[in-house]
């Protein structure tokens, strides 16, 4: 039979006896594989020999015991739950009936056991009740029924971890070592018979079968016992002893350590117990807990040679309960180090308080040391700045003016004169010279010469985040942030967002009240904005108010929300818009006054938002207020003083005023030529707003130059396909197009291509585009197309009031195209009656649209469309 594959057992049983019992019985000895195969054929042929059917089943009595159930068959016999027939009480137990029929000096011999095994009081072994013979001589016994399930399904399935695990254990150890004390061996210990009782109390069974340790009989030689579980010498006939047991516990405890990995098979028979952290899988949790002494404990436990093993249940639990204590364990026999090691485990708290006090000391005996070298070493460098900048402003004295006595010099002329000589003329650290570019930076900075700024604040930003420490980082992030809201003021966001990233990667982990990551995240809103992702830019504004909101920064939570309502106003929500900036600009004149930065921002951009919104006449007025602020605040020269003359031009120009706005225009692109260069992003803007101005007036050929001119220097300062260059290519497009010109056709095209699908079709130029699109497409008398477009951004109106009025002439030119002149009428005149309070009873866009209209009522008069 063994020499058929497992599957095969069952049929090949089936085929040489009926009798189900056999044949389960049969199955029992094969996969158990009690012992080797010489040994098994004994017991097999004494089982095959008593192969009738049982004399006993379900229902049967046995002395006071009525038989209820069949629990299981095993290489020993037969188990039934049963309970008591006699009615003088309830009890429930199990019986097990023994195969074979023993002779008369074994049937005493049982009998002498039962009376021992009886004896065995411990709640954690399964009592022995009674025994005997049945009418055909096999004997029996009655044991505890215990309800539980086996040691190992039981952890399992609870998931205990390591601890309550050989907590188990050593209740195991502690009901084996009492079995001894009475001279009692167990032989067969193995999970399955070591039930666990719901109230997490195991229960040893199969007492009933065990040996004496006084018995050296060939009887009790012969027991059945699970070789995969059992010493070597108990398989090899040889006497049995206490280290037997001890064998058989170290491959229950592996089994508990290692889980899956430890379970023994037949091929484990005859072999010692393995370290539990050699076969446990890569799932188990302690895997590496295993290793040292838990697998010290086992190895000994479990030696092939019984001298090499515990002598006794005691010691290995004892040694069990060591390692628990985190005390030195006897099979590991470590030196002193690993004694001392298990010590400090031990007494953790009072060694960890010892540590901390000892750490503290040392800290606060280091941090003086750093906070006083820290201290020299900006005294130092206070000292060598404040040295460099007085030696500046001797330019200054009239001693040392020289051939230029009769001079005044300038402020501004001290500051060029520190960035001509901060690298040649200053005998210091790079960190020193760092803080002068920086300071020299900001100074430039603050006058609005970001040309000559810029390049010196990452000078220091660079050399102070390469130097390290925590001020030199501090400041490193804030050169970064600022150099980040100057490169997106100036539309190179991909710049401006690396900047601001590089500020938040030197901050790393700081409080949710960090002012300075409040900062980066509000530049890195600045550089996504310009980039026109209004969503992202949205997120990052957001993070920057809640931790100014959280530091409780009344100044910095202005500036936040400055920055959602310009956001929100670009993205089209005017309404948004006008909330943030409801709170802001108020904020910032009733604590900072009107002559302060932080005001004069907050409310140009406020100014723009009522431009948008057509409130053009208060738009102007703020405006000229802030124009005249300007200089006081940045001085003549300033780019806030170019931008200043560029925004109030364009609100004169939207309300039709152009000769009043022509000299602002003349003025910022003047100026902007002169502190930024010709080849700087704002030059291209006061550059474009003066194209729009000679188109608005009928320099047709002087806006297409200049447009061109615009977009040859943004293409070089920010890239041909930036959404800005993007926007100058659609309206030099759409005035060579409405001049009947190819050329416009693909810059409109690209424009329309690129831009779009970058932005939200709902966001105000998103609406101008797609409205610019339609214009196109009437230009090129593609009439379909062209009120497909207007019919898609139709459900989008509703944010400005520009966009409204721009649709009505559009639909009007549309109607026109296609000979509807009632109602090219029609939308003439709703364009009229939106234009007249937005620009103006007497504003030049308001009379254009007025001639149009009359146009096109004459016209339609003369083809008898109107009455």
């Amino acid at each position: 039979m063994c020499e058929l594959e497992p599957s095969q057992w069952r049929t090949e049983l089936a085929r040489l006896s009926a009798n189900p019992a056999v044949i389960a019985e049969t199955l029992e000895l094969l996969q158990a594989q009690t012992c080797d195969l010489g040994r098994a054929r004994e017991p097999m042929a004494q089982l095959f020999a008593a192969s009738a059917p049982s004399e006993l089943g379900e229902g049967d009595c046995i002395g006071p015991w009525r038989l209820c159930e069949r629990l299981a068959s095993g290489g020993m016999g037969i188990v039934f739950r049963a309970e008591r027939a006699d009615g003088l009480y309830a009890q429930e137990v199990a019986i097990k009936f023994l195969l074979g029929k023993p002779g008369a000096r074994v049937a005493e011999r049982l009998a002498a056991e039962r009376r021992i095994l009886a004896s065995l009081q411990h709640p954690n072994i399964a009592r022995l009740y009674d025994g005997g013979s049945t009418p055909g001589g096999h004997p029996y016994l009655v044991m505890e029924y215990v309800r539980g399930e086996p040691l190992d399904v039981y952890c399992a399935r609870r998931q205990l971890d390591l601890r309550q695990r050989l907590q188990l254990f050593l209740k195991v150890c502690s009901a084996v070592q009492a079995a001894h004390a009475r001279l009692v061996l167990h032989c067969d210990l193995k999970p399955s018979n070591i039930l666990v009782r719901e109230d997490g109390e195991p229960v040893l069974l199969d007492f009933g079968v065990s040996r004496l340790l006084d018995d050296t009989s060939s009887e009790s030689a012969a027991q059945f016992f699970t070789p995969a579980y059992a010493a070597p010498e108990l398989q090899s006939g040889q006497p049995a002893g206490v280290s037997s047991d001890v064998f058989s516990l170290a491959a229950v405890l592996s089994e508990l350590l290692a889980g899956k990995g430890g379970r023994r098979g037949a091929g484990d028979a005859g072999v010692a117990v393995s370290a539990p952290s050699q076969v446990a899988q890569a799932d188990c949790a302690w895997k590496r807990a295993l290793r040292g002494d838990l697998d010290a404990i086992v190895v000994r436990a479990g030696a092939l040679p019984p001298e090499q093993r515990y002598p006794s249940v005691e010691a290995l639990a004892a040694d069990v309960q060591r390692y628990l204590q985190h005390r030195p364990v006897q099979a590991r026999r470590g030196g002193r180090g690993y004694r001392a090691g298990r010590w400090l485990r031990r007494n953790w708290k009072g060694a960890g308080l010892l540590l901390l006090v000892l750490l503290l000391a040392a800290w606060f005996v280091w941090r003086l040391a750093a906070e006083r070298a820290a201290a020299e070493r900006e005294a130092k460098i206070a000292e060598q700045v404040s040295g460099f900048l007085v030696e500046m402003f001797q330019a200054a004295d009239p001693r040392e003016k020289g051939v230029r006595g009769g001079e005044d010099i300038s402020a501004r002329e001290v500051l060029d004169r520190a960035a001509a000589q901060v690298d040649e003329q200053l005998d210091a650290s790079a960190e020193v010279q760092a803080r002068l570019k920086g300071v020299i930076g900001l100074a430039y900075r603050n006058t609005g010469d970001l040309r000559r700024a810029n390049p010196m604040m990452l000078q220091a930003a660079e050399a102070l985040a390469a130097a390290g420490g925590e001020k030199n980082l501090d400041e490193a992030a804030r050169l970064f942030n600022l150099l980040a809201g100057s490169y997106a003021n100036n539309r190179n966001g991909v710049e401006g967002a690396n900047m601001a990233r590089r500020a938040l990667g030197l901050l790393g982990k700081q409080p949710a009240d960090s002012f300075r990551v409040a900062q980066s995240y509000n530049s890195l809103g600045l550089s996504l904005l310009s980039e026109q992702r209004y969503d992202d830019a949205e997120a990052a504004f957001k993070q920057a108010l809640q931790r100014h909101q959280a530091g409780k920064r009344e100044k910095y939570i202005g500036v936040s929300l400055d920055n959602l309502g310009m956001m929100y106003r670009r993205k089209g929500d005017l309404a948004a818009s006008a909330a943030a900036f409801d709170q802001s600009t108020p904020m910032f004149l009733r604590t900072l006054g009107e002559m302060s930065y932080d005001y004069w921002a907050s409310n140009t951009e406020r100014t723009l938002m009522l431009m948008d919104r057509g409130d053009l006449d208060e738009a102007i007025a703020a405006f000229e207020a802030n124009l005249v602020r300007a200089p006081k605040i940045f001085g003549p020269r300033s780019i806030y003083v170019v931008s200043e003359n560029n925004r109030l031009a364009l609100a004169l120009m939207r309300k039709g005023e152009y000769a009043r706005a022509q000299p602002f225009v003349e003025t910022a692109v003047s100026l902007s030529a002169q502190v930024l260069g010709k080849d700087s992003y704002n030059y291209s803007l006061v550059t474009e707003t003066a194209a729009q101005l000679a188109q608005a007036q009928g320099d047709l050929a002087g806006a297409e130059s200049a447009y061109r001119q615009a977009l040859a220097i943004r293409s070089a300062a920010i890239g041909r396909d930036h959404p800005d260059s993007l926007d100058l290519e659609l309206q030099l497009g759409l005035l060579l197009a409405a001049q009947g010109k190819d050329a416009g056709d693909a810059l409109v095209q690209r424009a329309h291509a690129m831009w779009l699908p970058r932005i939200p079709a709902s966001s105000a130029n998103g609406i101008r585009l797609q409205q610019s699109w339609a214009e196109w497409l009437l230009a090129k008398q593609r009439l379909v197309a062209a009120g497909q477009a207007l019919d898609a951004v139709e459900p989008l109106l509703g944010h400005g009031p520009y966009a409204a009025v721009r649709q009505q002439v559009l639909r009007a030119r549309w109607a026109q195209a296609r000979g509807n002149r009632g109602e090219a009428v029609q939308h003439w005149q709703r364009a009229v009656a939106a234009a007249t309070p937005l620009y103006g009873e007497d504003s030049a866009v308001t009379a254009q649209w007025r001639s149009a209209l009359q146009a096109a009522q004459s016209d339609a008069h003369a083809a008898g469309a109107l009455p």
